[in-house]
C-alpha cells in the first residue's frame, strides 16, 4: 500500500486514502489525510528479519507476536491463541490504554473464506519476500511509509532542493528546456550540451553563494618564483653576449 506492505484485510477507506490526491495536498495534508495516515500503521507488517545477503527480508503479521497492533479473530483461531483473563487498566496511563486489545483495531475476515483463498500472510506468523517475489511491483515498495513523519522529515528537504535546482535549470537564464539552447544532432551531442549547462548551472549557484556570503577571492598561490624583470630576461636570453656591432 503506497509502497508498504500491509495486512491484506486493511479497510478501504485506508487503502484509498491518498487515491485521486494532487500535488498541493501531498505536499500539504490536512488533518482528515494525517489521520488516515495515521490510522494506517497498526495494519503494516512488522520487520521481522532484515535483509540477508541474498536480500531476504522475513516480514511477520501485525496480529501475531506478544505486542500484536490488530486483533484478528481468525488468527487467534488458526494460531490456538490462549485467551486473557480481563484485567484492570488505568486509563490515566496513557501507554497502558493504547497497550490494550480494545484500544487496537479488528480486522474484520471475510465471511466463510477458505485457507487456499488467503494470502500467505493470513495462513502462518511470517513470510519471506525475495527480491523477485514483488516483481515489477518492487520498484514501489518504500522503507518508510509514504507520508508518514519520518518519510515528510527524510523527502520534504530533498524535494525541496531537487525542484529548486529543476527551476534554476529551466530559468530564464539556462532555459535547460528550451530545445534551441541545445543545437546539435545525436543522443552523444546532447548528452554533453547538457553536461555543460549542468556544469555552468554548479558554478552560478557557487558564486551566487559567495557573493551572498560576501567571502573574498582566494590569491593565486600557482605562482611560486619572482617575476623576473625584463631586463635580466633579454640578458638571460642572450646568454651574456653583447649585441651584434653596426655592419
Amino acid at each position: 500500500m503506497d509502497g508498504t506492505l500491509t495486512c491484506p484485510l486493511m479497510p478501504q477507506r485506508l487503502i484509498h486514502a491518498t487515491t485521486g490526491a494532487d500535488d498541493a495536498t501531498i505536499r500539504n495534508p490536512d488533518a482528515q489525510l494525517t489521520k488516515l495516515i495515521t490510522a494506517r500503521e497498526p495494519y503494516f507488517l512488522k520487520l521481522k528479519q532484515a535483509a540477508d545477503n541474498d536480500g531476504k527480508v522475513r516480514f511477520q503479521c501485525p496480529a501475531a507476536g506478544t505486542s500484536p497492533a490488530v486483533n484478528c479473530p481468525r488468527f487467534t483461531q488458526a494460531h490456538s491463541t490462549p485467551t486473557t483473563q480481563p484485567t484492570r487498566v488505568d486509563l490515566t496511563d496513557a501507554r497502558r490504554r493504547a497497550a490494550h486489545s480494545a484500544a487496537k483495531p479488528t480486522v474484520i475476515p471475510p465471511p466463510r473464506a477458505e485457507t487456499s483463498d488467503l494470502p500467505k500472510i493470513c495462513t502462518q506468523q511470517t513470510i519471506t519476500l525475495r527480491p523477485s517475489d514483488l516483481d515489477t511491483k518492487d520498484k514501489f515498495r518504500q522503507d518508510l511509509p509514504y507520508l508518514s513523519p519520518a518519510w515528510q522529515g527524510a523527502y520534504k528537504s530533498i524535494r525541496a532542493s531537487t525542484e529548486g535546482i529543476n527551476g534554476r535549470m529551466k530559468g530564464q537564464v539556462i532555459d535547460l528546456a528550451d530545445p534551441r539552447n541545445r543545437l546539435a544532432h545525436g543522443r552523444v551531442a546532447q548528452t554533453l550540451l547538457v553536461a555543460l549547462m549542468v556544469c555552468i548551472a554548479n558554478q552560478q549557484i557557487l558564486l551566487s553563494w559567495r557573493q551572498i556570503n560576501e567571502l573574498p577571492l582566494l590569491p593565486d598561490t600557482k605562482q611560486t618564483t619572482d617575476p623576473v624583470d625584463p631586463d635580466e630576461a633579454d640578458a638571460s636570453i642572450n646568454g651574456g653576449r653583447p649585441p651584434p656591432g653596426p655592419n
